[in-house]
């Protein structure tokens, strides 16, 4: 008389304990989001279609009549397709092959700018180069006219020492200038050195 309700428990237990471990060795699948929708001359089930619409196709909508739509394809197929198979937004592949297509033009353009910024660095470092160049060369002069000036304020001929200061105020002027450029070039450049 205990055993009968033991039994019956064991019983019921039993198949419960075995279908809670069945969902750890089941496989998971998805429904396909492709879909294939008959073209029916009129709008009900019972005709027969006369073509077929696919997932992503873009259908124009001529009439709508009974949960139906007629629609034309872009190969002038007409005819009348169930309303609930349709949306006003793209299907999810349609949209992600967009996406892919954007990413792809956004990864060249990408590699443009990149190859865009290292040359815009590689003619930076040659203006900056050149710019200690004329430094240099500025430094020259002005020590060499510093000591003609001497020499000639020595000889008492001032016109010499007035040459030796023009040719000192262009060359500043020229540096200046340079200078000028180029704080101009890296303000339009956002900070960016050239």
């Amino acid at each position: 008389m205990y055993y009968r309700p033991l039994i019956f428990l064991i019983c019921l237990v039993g198949p419960l304990n075995g279908a809670l471990h069945a969902d750890e060795d089941a496989d998971t699948i998805y429904i396909s989001d492709q879909l294939r929708v008959g073209v029916r001359p009129e709008p009900d089930s019972r005709s027969t279609p006369v073509g077929v619409v696919t997932t992503g196709m873009q259908l124009e909508v001529l009439d709508s009549r009974n949960g139906y739509l007629q629609i034309r394809t872009d190969k002038d197929l007409t005819g009348w397709i169930k309303e609930i198979y349709t949306a006003e937004e793209p299907p999810a592949m349609v949209q992600l092959e967009r996406l892919e297509t954007k990413r792809a033009e956004n990864l060249e353009e990408l590699e443009a700018l990149r190859q865009n910024q290292t040359a815009l660095e590689e003619a930076n470092e040659r203006l900056n180069n050149q710019l200690d160049q004329v430094k240099a060369e500025r430094a020259k002069l002005q020590l060499r006219l510093a000591r003609d000036a001497f020499g000639q304020k020595q000889q008492g001929s001032y016109g010499l020492l007035w040459l030796t200061g023009l040719v000192v105020s262009a060359v500043a002027a020229f540096a200046g200038g340079v200078l000028w450029q180029r704080r101009q070039t890296t303000r339009r450049l956002g900070g960016l050195r050239l």
